[in-house]
């Protein structure tokens, strides 16, 4: 969408669910037990020996598991920030090696002892496997759909070399390979992390790069030939956690950096507008879609619509306020009769028959499209089920998504929000921008925005229609705006009639309007 205003990426680090909601589910109580996990398998395994060596050992593996978790939590979080499921494959890694530093606590051997026990062995088989990780994680993220199992390979394969009878009789000759050909995996993963992942050198991505990159220097230490003694071993234990340090201390960084002032602003935003909406009983307290069914259309009516050739589609222009240039346009369906076109989609949801209206009015929608002059966009409404429709994804990977807007509008409720976003993830990689319409016009609105996180947020007209007298409106707006800045998205003002609304709506920081002042629907056909 070149050179409209609706250029810009998001800037959302708030997750859709945020972190304190996760509180008391299943994932939380998990990760209570892992902490623990992580506290008491070091302290019962370790500290019994009186030996120094023993108590730094068991710090070191109690900090290492610590860290291990706290980056996949991380990822986990920016998983869902970027909508990238990838992240949360590659925390899955920092999770085996939260597993292997348990399973070293519970047979240890100290860094530097030399034999030929089992011991010996498993240590050099969970080095291996430590080392294996998170590089295997990261190779296979674009296979993450073919399961878990996927995780289990590499330390099948580990096994396997220790089930080699000589390997036992000598672990450190037969080890040292096998740490080499880590180091391999270790490099040929940080090469691919970097050039095929999208912003493979920054943010989540380039964290969780650095950790691969330090993972390497693990294995070449642990390879190294140094003798019976092996004074590289405490070396190479330090590193490990330091490649571990340095992926945590980033994502850290860069989750709450941005999410500790998003979330403040969040809050600062629902607190306001529950309190303006309190006080003002002008506005709405529920969405305007309408929801009364009485009336309605029956199904045989709603076939009949579907089978005439009069619907049409009016486009009315979006302006840039700043500007009063027109950037794009907003597709409208236009059916014959009385019944409002609103009435008619929700008829026709009723009747199990939406997707079929919705199919029928972005075929004609999309129509207009190359009539339009570049780069004006063309914004189309969906509801929430049509965007899981395969066919509505169809006729829109067929048109140039970058000059298409997707309105989410609410003829239905979000039944599965996860899905929902994912299929918009694949829309805005296509090209396409997202738009939550009608924000404002419920406090349920405002959660719509922060779980579907869109790039354009529609203020609906009951917030705009006396925006120049009435204190309380404009006060929502400047709220909104407020948070819409801080995430990056655009905010569209629509209900703009007459030319007194729009100097306090440039005054709050609205980019874009649309409405009867700006513009009416003008009717392409048929």
């Amino acid at each position: 969408m070149t050179g409209t205003p609706i250029e810009r990426p998001g800037r959302w680090a708030l997750p859709p669910q945020l972190p304190e909601t996760w509180l008391g589910s299943s994932a939380s109580l998990v990760l209570v037990v892992a902490v623990a996990v992580s506290l008491a398998v070091p302290s019962l395994a370790l500290l019994p020996d009186d030996k120094p060596e023993s108590l730094v050992l068991a710090l070191v593996y109690v900090i290492g598991s610590l860290l291990s978790l706290s980056t996949a939590y991380l990822l986990v979080v920016q998983a869902s920030v970027t909508q990238d499921p990838r992240l949360a494959w590659a925390g899955a890694g920092y999770v085996w090696l939260w597993a292997v530093y348990q399973a070293r606590c519970i047979n240890p051997v100290l860094p530097g002892a030399a034999g030929d026990n089992g011991q010996v062995t498993w240590s050099v088989v969970l080095s291996l496997a430590w080392l294996l990780a998170l590089p295997v994680t990261a190779l296979t993220a674009g296979l993450r759909r073919r399961g878990p199992l996927l995780l289990i390979v590499p330390l099948v394969l580990v096994l396997a070399v220790a089930s080699i009878p000589s390997f036992g009789r000598h672990p450190r000759s037969l080890g040292r390979p096998f740490a080499v050909l880590a180091v391999l995996v270790a490099v040929a993963a940080a090469a691919w992390w970097r050039h095929r992942v999208p912003d493979g050198n920054r943010g989540a991505w380039g964290w969780v790069g650095a950790s691969l990159i330090l993972t390497p220097v693990v294995g070449i230490m642990r390879a190294v030939p140094v003798g019976d003694g092996d004074p590289l071993a405490w070396p190479a234990l330090a590193v490990e956690v330091l490649s571990i340090g340095v992926g945590t201390a980033g994502l850290w960084f860069l989750t709450a950096s941005g999410y500790r002032r998003q979330a403040a602003q969040w809050r600062r935003l629902e607190t306001e507008v529950r309190g303006l909406r309190a006080s003002s009983p002008l506005l709405p307290g529920l969405s305007v879609t309408p929801t009364d069914d009485e009336g309605l259309p029956d199904r045989a009516d709603v076939v009949g619509l579907l089978s005439r050739t009069d619907t049409a589609v009016a486009l009315q222009p979006v302006v840039e306020l700043a500007t009063e240039t027109v950037v794009g346009h907003e597709a409208l369906a236009r059916f014959s009769g009385r019944v409002p076109t609103e009435r008619w989609f929700r008829a026709a949801a009723l009747h199990d028959l939406g997707i079929e209206l919705e199919r029928q009015t972005l075929r004609l929608a999309l129509a207009t499209l190359p009539g339009l002059p570049e780069p004006e966009f063309l914004a189309i409404n969906l509801s929430p089920a049509a965007v899981h429709d395969d066919v509505i994804l169809h006729l829109l990977l067929e048109v140039d998504l970058d000059r298409v807007v997707v309105e989410i509008t609410e003829h239905d409720a979000v039944n599965d929000y996860d899905l929902t976003r994912r299929v918009l993830a694949d829309l805005r990689r296509g090209g396409a921008r997202i738009a939550v319409d009608d924000v404002g016009a419920g406090f349920a609105s405002l959660r719509h925005v922060l779980l579907l996180q869109p790039d354009v947020i529609k203020l609906d007209w009951a917030l705009t229609r006396d925006v120049h007298q009435n204190a309380t409106q404009a006060a929502i707006v400047r709220s909104v705006v407020g948070f819409a800045d801080e995430v990056g998205a655009v905010v569209l003002a629509e209900g703009i009639e007459v030319p007194q609304q729009v100097p306090p709506l440039l005054e709050a920081g609205v980019t874009l309007g649309q409405g009867w002042h700006l513009g009416v629907p003008v009717t392409q056909g048929p």
